[in-house]
């Protein structure tokens, strides 16, 4: 059992919390701007890193991203945030989704986990492990355009997939990730590693990255911060920005702003 109040505190949170739609948004937000996504210390594990998702504990976590305010990858965000959604008394499933890359292709299904929140009958994603650009409260999975920070979101259908696409104050409709709104097991990534040794290279809005790159992002009240290697990504009130970071200085600035003192 984790606990609650201290995970809560953490988050700045307090008094009760109740499974409804309203402490649901209040609890991804605050995570997001709280516990940033980084894989600093997994960069030379490669995809080895799925494996240890089926055996991950839960107080383990606890430790590192609360009580020692580090940071984290998608499978270790957002399972300490499931397992904390469930002890409230959430119904909440584990999803699996392919990312778009660069070349508007999408990875296998299981390049991301997330969460599924059912909450009166309709299907809501809860995602703190996904480093961005995303959505920083949780995605009705239904129709309709759903607005945050500025930008535009819709679930869309297509070959059997819900796609998650997002717009900004200008431009078209970009797919984020897709994925099926079908329950996974953790086990279903053991030995995920061998599949994606095609992928050790990989492009990020026309950057090139490899399984080393570090990547490092956290959300803010009007919206997000990303590090990709040194590309430095600004989204917020519809718009980004992006700037490569040359001085040492102002990239350990960055980082320390991203990630805290734990960096």
């Amino acid at each position: 059992m984790l606990d609650v109040e201290a995970y809560a505190a953490h988050l700045g949170l307090s008094g009760p919390l109740e499974p409804t739609l309203e402490t649901l948004r209040a609890l991804h937000k605050r995570h997001l701007m709280t516990v940033p996504f980084d894989n600093s210390r997994h960069v030379h594990k490669g995809a080895a890193v799925w494996d240890e998702a089926a055996d991950a504990d839960p107080q383990e976590l606890f430790r590192h991203l609360v009580t020692e305010a580090n940071g984290g990858v998608c499978h270790e965000l957002n399972g300490l945030f499931r397992t904390l959604l469930r002890q409230i008394g959430f119904d909440v499933v584990i999803l699996s989704a392919g990312i778009r890359g660069a070349d508007q292709q999408f990875g296998p299904d299981l390049d991301h986990m997330l969460n599924g929140v059912t909450i009166d009958g309709e299907l809501y994603l809860a995602d703190v492990g996904y480093v961005g650009p995303s959505f920083t409260e949780p995605l009705h999975v239904g129709p309709g355009i759903q607005e945050q920070n500025g930008f535009r979101f819709r679930v869309v259908e297509e070959d059997g997939y819900q796609i998650v696409q997002r717009q900004g104050a200008t431009g078209d409709w970009i797919a984020v990730f897709r994925f099926r709104p079908e329950a996974r097991e953790l086990t279903a990534w053991v030995g995920y590693a061998e599949s994606l040794t095609s992928r050790d290279e990989w492009e990020w809005e026309g950057q090139q990255l490899s399984s080393t790159t570090v990547i490092r992002g956290r959300a803010f009240e009007t919206g997000q911060k990303i590090l990709i290697g040194r590309r430095y990504v600004v989204s917020e009130n519809g718009a980004e920005t992006f700037r490569a970071i040359i001085d040492k200085g102002e990239y350990a600035a960055i980082v320390k702003d991203i990630v805290g003192e734990a960096a």
